[in-house]
């Protein structure tokens, strides 16, 4: 009995060590793992703008670029968020840190609705860090929660493109290129759906504590585009008004980006394609509102 007892202690001393090791494997090769719990930490932070969204966010608002342009900011975008994620992370930044002036949220609809799905899911790296939990760490250990991101580093070790990119103010730039050969076609504008109850809520938080709102479609690929106007007035779940600025419609990015240049993958900027589409927004609408500072 006691041999076996020994052996138990072993085996899960074993299984604990490895989780221990995956996860500062994560914590040093993982670019993202890493954001998000820098992000957590914050702590008298003072940002004029902040830019939340999922991977298309992340991806394609160059915070670097904002802030040659006098703009202090941070992209708090996680890969595969939920606006029920922002809206908690924005929750938890008020908490510890100065409100920023202007917050943007970048809205994801050319690729469908997985930020504003009608049903709320959580992003385990963020649950991870926001809400440490130790029995959900033994019923759901790194090993299995993260098993997905083994994948993002064996790209670091076997691609030159992955090792050279970097996490600035945290937006994910690479200039890993490539191309766009998707066709544009006329979409189905009734698609877009801004009805979820958590955009409306963040919206009301950042009105109710005097922070302007900026709402952007953000560009996918040729065939994802549409030709709903640039500047248009939506109306929220709870019957607020707001500006949409839409960066998917396709006479706008059609001077701007550059299908053989400026794309990562399917619907996802690379650096020298975030760059344009940010100096486009930052033209456009930014400008104008920290000009008058």
């Amino acid at each position: 009995m006691n041999q076996f007892i020994k052996k138990c202690f072993w085996f899960f001393g074993v299984i604990i060590l490895a989780n221990l090791i995956y996860l500062g494997i994560l914590f040093y090769g993982s670019q993202g793992f890493k954001k998000v719990y820098d992000i957590h930490s914050f702590e008298n932070q003072k940002y004029d703008l902040l830019i939340f969204g999922n991977s298309m966010a992340l991806d394609g608002i160059d915070s670097e670029y904002l802030q040659q342009k006098g703009i202090s900011n941070y992209n708090m975008a996680i890969a595969g968020d939920h606006i029920s994620t922002s809206l908690m992370m924005f929750e938890e930044y008020l908490k510890h840190n100065q409100k920023p002036k202007v917050v943007a949220i970048g809205l994801s609809s050319a690729i469908g609705r997985s930020y504003m799905n009608p049903v709320a899911f959580q992003n385990p790296e963020v649950e991870f860090f926001y809400h440490p939990s130790l029995a959900e760490n033994l019923k759901n250990p790194p090993l299995l929660n993260f098993q997905w991101l083994a994948v993002d580093m064996l790209k670091i070790l076997m691609s030159a493109d992955h090792r050279r990119a970097q996490m600035i103010l945290g937006q994910w730039k690479t200039k890993k290129i490539i191309p766009d050969n998707s066709v544009y076609k006329e979409q189905n504008t009734s698609l877009v759906d801004y009805s979820n109850p958590y955009l409306a809520q963040l919206v009301a938080l950042c009105r109710n504590n005097g922070i302007q709102v900026l709402l952007l479609e953000l560009p996918g690929s040729n065939d994802k585009r549409n030709q709903i106007p640039f500047i248009r007035t939506i109306e929220l779940k709870d019957g607020q008004k707001c500006t949409l600025h839409n960066l998917n419609n396709y006479t706008v990015t059609q001077n701007v980006l550059d299908a053989q240049k400026d794309w990562l993958a399917a619907d996802h900027l690379n650096e020298f394609g975030a760059q344009k589409i940010t100096d486009y927004w930052y033209q456009t609408v930014l400008k104008p509102i920290f000009s008058k500072e």
